[in-house]
């Protein structure tokens, strides 16, 4: 239940997740990203143009700020737990899934070492597509914007 509510709670506040539908014992029912011949793939899987990538970390840097504004960190983001979906160039879309380890921040003494873990992982995938970021400096300041303020 905890993945799910979540989930639901981001994105009802905007999050680039699925919308989750229902939920049972052992399963999350969500929405679908893809379309009838393709599911959309994970972002490791994809070679980004250098303009493409700096819009598209942008947003995963949304959501991470987003997931600390609701005083959780994802637990086990990476290139591998990002969807991405383009219909065209102009369109693409990343969508961040799998959410069994999310833990709150003032509930996990470890909370700011998985943050940065999940944050350096975002940054080594993008600075291969061409965006360099200092995650270390990155996750000290978003933890100091979200979490000690």
């Amino acid at each position: 239940m905890h993945e799910f509510v979540a989930m639901r709670d981001l994105f009802e506040a905007g999050g680039a997740v699925p919308k989750p539908l229902a939920v049972s014992d052992n399963a999350i029912l969500m929405h679908y990203i893809g379309n009838a011949q393709l599911a959309a793939p994970t972002l490791n899987h994809v070679r980004l143009e250098h303009d493409e990538a700096e819009a598209l970390f942008e947003e995963v840097l949304r959501n991470i700020k987003l997931m600390l504004a609701h005083d959780i960190v994802h637990g086990d983001l990476s290139a591998h737990n990002v969807l991405y979906w383009s219909d065209d160039i102009t369109d693409a879309t990343i969508t961040l899934i799998d959410f069994p380890q999310v833990v709150n921040v003032y509930g996990n003494d470890q909370a700011y070492n998985i943050l940065q873990r999940d944050i350096q992982r975002i940054c080594e995938y993008f600075a291969q597509q061409g965006v360099d970021r200092d995650a270390s400096a990155l996750t000290q300041t978003l933890w100091q914007d979200y979490v000690e303020e």
